[in-house]
């Protein structure tokens, strides 16, 4: 994750992607998310042309396992987000994506 995510924040203005970038899968704390150039739509755009996937995890990342686990959880994402989340509760959100 570090080798894609430390050289994008450098150049991701430019509209480059990192070879580390590709064929892979990020986990990205939310309250780093809004830091990576084009958050949402454009990195996530990036990152599907490089054939990686994106899952947002809750919390600053010092805990991966956080997820969105309740209604209020997923209001903090962006309202026109789509890429992939992290849940511990998939029986409380499931309802929300029907």
């Amino acid at each position: 994750m570090k080798s894609c995510l430390i050289p994008y924040l450098a150049v991701g203005w430019t509209g480059y992607t990192p070879s580390a970038c590709s064929h892979s899968q990020l986990h990205i704390p939310e309250k780093i998310a809004p830091w990576l150039w084009g958050w949402p739509d454009r990195f996530l755009n990036r990152m599907d042309r490089a054939d990686t996937r994106v899952i947002v995890t809750g919390g600053d990342g010092s805990d991966f396992s956080s997820g969105f686990d309740t209604p209020e959880d997923i209001r903090r994402l962006p309202s026109d987000y789509s890429g992939g989340i992290w849940t511990n509760r998939i029986d409380r959100i499931a309802p929300l994506y029907r």
